[in-house]
């Protein structure tokens, strides 16, 4: 899959998640990350570092009039086979509800986008060296949603388990299914939304 038919794989698989040019690179990066880490030569894109974390110079170019306003995307998804739309999904669903700004911001923190030189592509090798000893990383060891999923420790999950000691923050660092953890996610969500709602009330 080459550059600009992920991008249209993304933006046509997520069109009501306001996905910005900047937001797409980002997407698009962290796809071909994992795929790697999955040890499937899926995706067919290199990235450069520029300020704002990794950038595909295909989709930049593609995409860059629409600023930082959401895309709209027209036609079809090229057909890939179910096992690659499968794996590609998994590893979307876990960051398409971040931000544009937040994960940029996480790529800052990661060593392939810290150790590469300005406008240089960032090497496959350098990529499967640091993400393949993530947390994360173990659950493209076993199948899914089966096997246990291991949570992807962005920023937020470091900031809501920072007051945490070790035993307590792993216990929402790994759960025993990737649809356990969906359900306990959309719980939290929930209750959050009664509690917003709660407070509205009494103002």
């Amino acid at each position: 899959m080459k550059s600009l038919a992920l991008a249209n794989f993304i933006l046509t698989t997520y069109p009501d998640k306001n996905i910005t040019p900047m937001k797409l690179q980002k997407l698009a990066y962290y796809a071909k990350v994992w795929t790697l880490i999955a040890g499937e030569s899926l995706i067919e894109a290199d990235f450069k570092k520029w300020s704002y974390g990794p950038v595909n110079t295909e989709i930049y170019h593609h995409y860059k009039e629409h600023g930082a306003a959401g895309i709209e995307q027209v036609g079809l998804t090229l057909p890939i086979d179910d096992q690659s739309d499968n794996l590609l999904k998994f590893i979307l669903d876990n960051y398409v509800d971040y931000s544009a700004f937040t994960l940029s911001a996480m790529t800052h923190n990661e060593d392939p986008w810290m150790e590469t030189a300005e406008n240089d592509i960032i090497p496959d090798n350098v990529i499967f060296a640091y993400y393949s000893n993530q947390p994360f990383a173990k659950n493209f060891t076993q199948d899914h949603p089966g096997g246990a999923f291991h949570v992807l420790q962005s920023n937020s999950w470091h900031s809501f388990t920072m007051d945490m000691d070790k035993d307590e923050a792993e216990t929402f660092a790994v759960y025993p299914s990737y649809d356990e953890f969906h359900q306990q996610s959309k719980k939290a969500n929930d209750e959050f939304k009664e509690l917003l709602k709660d407070i509205n009330e009494l103002f």
